[in-house]
């Protein structure tokens, strides 16, 4: 008796700890300044058959199909977007309102990529100074049972939505991230190189200039007489974007080594990784991070945390000064 009612309160100070300290309701909302007259941007929303250009999710999955089924050609209310693929499984954009070029709204479905639908909409308002803001704003409800996923759900609507935002942002021909591509680059083995590194711990000023400093130091150390051997890079030992903080090391290569301050190493990478090339400025370089993780877990790849991860800056503002042609290829280890 005595021992069925401590079960008994165990399990309602469970449930009640449950109850208070998980939270059900999903929330993001990102937006971003126009700068130009947005006719393009709204025939990319207005017209089914642009949607795909703009909506993140056919990036996770090479093999995803897009089928579209509008039942009346002259509106969008009531039209079903459906993305199918291998690894995606099937997600699908039902749109409940859509004729309004200032406001869409669209619920998404998937048999596993979210745990229960969402609401998105996508809505132009204007500033007090008359200049058009373009407002992506997403929402869900988990269930009981799932509310202890609450945070990593937030972190994966939250990054979706932005890049939701930024790919529709694109479609302006005059927008700067217009040329922001991402290329999944399959998996292989990496060759060790030699090179010369020095630590770096990112937790208190803007991450680029605490790098730039960082490589400054590097080739000043190199001297005239060591010109590197190749595009300048960065290991990540811990990343953890919502803190700020970043620890790992940054290394020149080097291939004929004459004496200087500066003292070589070499880099072993065992095991595989798999490789992101992501062209864009450094600004929006997380998401392509995001893109990468997301597509490996689809995929089945298991993330190796014990091994660093890798930027390789193939296109860096040394070799230009337009930050929408900069090149990051990023590779993440995996078992």
């Amino acid at each position: 008796m005595i021992i069925g009612l401590i079960i008994i309160v165990v399990v309602l100070l469970f449930v009640a700890g449950y109850v208070l300290f998980t939270q059900k309701y999903l929330y993001v909302h990102h937006s971003t300044l126009l700068t130009s007259p947005v006719d393009s941007l709204q025939e990319h929303t207005l017209q089914l058959e642009f949607w795909s250009s703009w909506l993140p999710w056919a990036l996770y999955d090479e093999s995803a199909s897009v089928l579209v089924n509008q039942r009346n050609s002259q509106s969008l209310n009531g039209a079903l977007i459906l993305l199918k693929g291998q690894h995606l499984g099937t997600l699908s954009c039902h749109i409940e309102q859509g004729d309004d070029p200032k406001l869409i709204r669209f619920y998404v479905t998937s048999d596993h990529f979210y745990l229960n639908p969402i609401q998105i909409q996508v809505e132009l308002t204007h500033t007090e100074g008359q200049q058009t803001l373009l407002n992506v704003t997403a929402s869900s409800e988990l269930n009981f049972w799932h509310r202890y996923r609450q945070n990593t759900e937030l972190k994966q609507l939250h990054s979706d939505m932005h890049l939701l935002l930024i790919r529709l942002k694109a479609r302006m021909p005059t927008s700067r991230d217009a040329s922001i591509h991402f290329d999944v680059q399959g998996c292989r083995t990496l060759q060790n190189v030699d090179a010369v590194t020095r630590p770096f711990i990112v937790n208190d000023r803007p991450m680029s200039m605490k790098m730039e400093q960082g490589f400054r130091d590097l080739n000043t150390a190199l001297g005239p007489d060591n010109p590197p051997a190749g595009p300048r890079f960065a290991l990540y030992e811990a990343a953890n974007l919502s803190q700020h903080y970043f620890v790992g090391k940054l290394g020149i290569p080097i291939q004929c080594f004459s004496p200087c301050e500066a003292q070589p190493e070499k880099i072993t990478f065992k095991g595989k990784y798999i490789g992101l090339k992501y062209q864009g400025s450094y600004q929006h370089l997380w998401l392509a991070w995001h893109v990468l993780h997301t597509y490996s877990r689809l995929h089945g790849y298991k993330h190796a945390k014990q091994r660093m991860s890798l930027e390789v800056y193939e296109t860096s503002p040394r070799e230009t000064p337009e930050e929408e042609n900069y090149i990051t290829v990023l590779h993440l280890p995996i078992q």
